[in-house]
């Protein structure tokens, strides 16, 4: 099946004086659909294949291949198509299009009838383009390339774009239940039609409390202020539900700095003019009324100033700490206000509390004390203190991802850098480490070991992040 230079070109002119209405302005979106546009793909080959044309000009702005789509539905016979899996080549179908399942598109893809998708149509830009000249259905719709419907859209559950890159273009009705065009080009010149709405240029914050009114709660996290995509439309392909069954309350994210009563009480200001010059009071990061703790930090400029009610800590010499000897216990506290941790760790009648910002900057009181039980009294006093305000945590951050802990080492030829985190009943390390352990314990307890080796080593603790920031966290 190919196509003449000599045929294709005259219609296409006929074709383009045709063109008129929502058709003519959904091929224009990326610019008007011309003739010697398409003529340039014949010019080394008086006759090309479907496909060749498709690959010639994909990809590219939507208006030469939409425009070739219309003149090869008048020159070639119609024939019908069964779809399945991944189209990772170049392909015309000359009729209807259909696919049972999850369909991936990464290569040019057009249809010159109508596509029928019974689960997930997905597409993947810039290398695939989608075209359809009739209508094309599915149950959810994952768009980050060019993807061009000359009749109705329909997508029975959820339509998301990805990417500001390419566009979703629409000559007649867009119909779904829920349209998230996060930051990508949705253009609709029919009508559109969708029960839940969030419009290009959303913030992901407000997206995620906008969808805690009508997607399950496992699809939402207000603390990454993000919507679960991924888990969403997996949902959808495996025909389990994602909207709630009526409208809920909306959820809105408690905000990082503290707030008015939090603050209520608290000379912010002198506390701030005792921590340093360059202190200000809104570096404040958090504040606990009961007790008087005040955090003042200013990322990347200003370091943590904790006031723990009666005074700044860290004001006099550190005591000494032989670190050859291994944690008698470790304490982890998470807060997602903030994104702040706290890690206690307790060598024999020395603590050392280690508090920070979230793959940011962290800093290291230590408190030595006469015995070993006193120290351990201590650490339980801490534990009291933030209990509430922060949550405790092993492995993973809870709504974040595996809990990591980074170590460096400066001073030698170059500064050197590790990390390490428990993932399950298995200790990984970013030196190509992986000891798996009956239990979690088991994992925790090789942890202790290992982060004692790097300290004989000379590496210090330097940060703890969670995914993606952390590198481990991230794979």
């Amino acid at each position: 099946m190919l196509l003449s230079q000599n045929e294709f070109l005259p219609r296409a002119e006929a074709v383009r004086a045709r063109l008129e209405g929502a058709v003519l302005n959904a091929l224009s979106h990326h610019g008007e659909p011309s003739v010697s546009e398409l003529a340039a793909v014949f010019r080394k080959d008086a006759q090309r294949s479907p496909s060749q044309v498709a690959e010639a000009l994909c990809p590219g702005p939507l208006s030469p291949i939409g425009f070739a789509a219309l003149v090869m539905r008048e020159l070639l016979a119609p024939e019908d198509a069964v779809l399945e899996g991944t189209i990772s080549e170049a392909r015309v179908i000359t009729g209807n299009a259909r696919a049972a399942g999850l369909l991936r598109v990464t290569a040019p893809l057009v249809v010159l009838g109508d596509m029928e998708v019974a689960g997930v149509l997905e597409d993947c830009g810039p290398d695939s383009t989608v075209v359809v000249v009739g209508r094309c259905t599915a149950w959810g719709l994952q768009t980050s390339g060019n993807f061009l419907v000359l009749g109705d859209l329909v997508v029975r559950d959820a339509i998301q774009g990805i990417y500001n890159d390419d566009s979703l273009v629409v000559a007649g009705d867009l119909t779904t239940r829920f349209l998230d065009e996060n930051d990508h080009d949705v253009t609709c010149y029919g009508e559109t039609h969708a029960e839940q709405h969030l419009e290009n240029g959303r913030p992901g914050e407000d997206a995620a409390s906008l969808a805690s009114t009508f997607l399950r709660p496992e699809l939402w996290n207000l603390d990454l202020g993000e919507i679960h995509h991924d888990a969403l439309f997996k949902r959808i392909q495996e025909g389990e539900p994602v909207f709630t069954d009526t409208l809920q309350p909306q959820q809105v994210r408690e905000p990082d700095e503290p707030t008015a009563e939090e603050l209520e009480g608290l000379d912010i200001e002198g506390i701030a003019a005792q921590a340093s010059k360059n202190a200000r009071a809104r570096d404040v990061v958090y504040a606990q009324r009961k007790t008087g703790e005040v955090w003042l930090m200013r990322p990347s400029s200003l370091p943590l100033h904790i006031f723990d009610g009666k005074e700044f800590l860290g004001q006099g010499t550190p005591p000494a700490l032989d670190v050859k000897q291994r944690a008698s216990e470790r304490v982890t506290f998470w807060r997602r206000r903030g994104d702040l941790f706290i890690e206690i760790e307790r060598f024999g009648a020395v603590v050392q509390f280690h508090a920070g910002l979230n793959n940011g900057s962290m800093r290291t009181f230590r408190f030595a004390f006469e015995t070993s039980d006193a120290a351990a009294q201590e650490v339980r006093r801490l534990e009291a203190r933030y209990e509430g305000d922060f949550l405790r945590v092993t492995t993973v951050v809870p709504g974040r991802g595996p809990l990591e802990r980074e170590f460096a080492k400066y001073g030698g030829p170059k500064n050197e850098y590790t990390s390490a985190i428990v993932d399950g009943t298995t200790l990984v390390t970013r030196d190509d480490e992986r000891q798996t352990f009956d239990d979690e314990a088991s994992a925790l307890s090789a942890l202790e070991d290992w982060i004692a080796g790097k300290r004989q080593a000379g590496f210090d603790l330097k940060i703890l992040e969670w995914k993606p920031f952390g590198l481990l966290g991230r794979r």
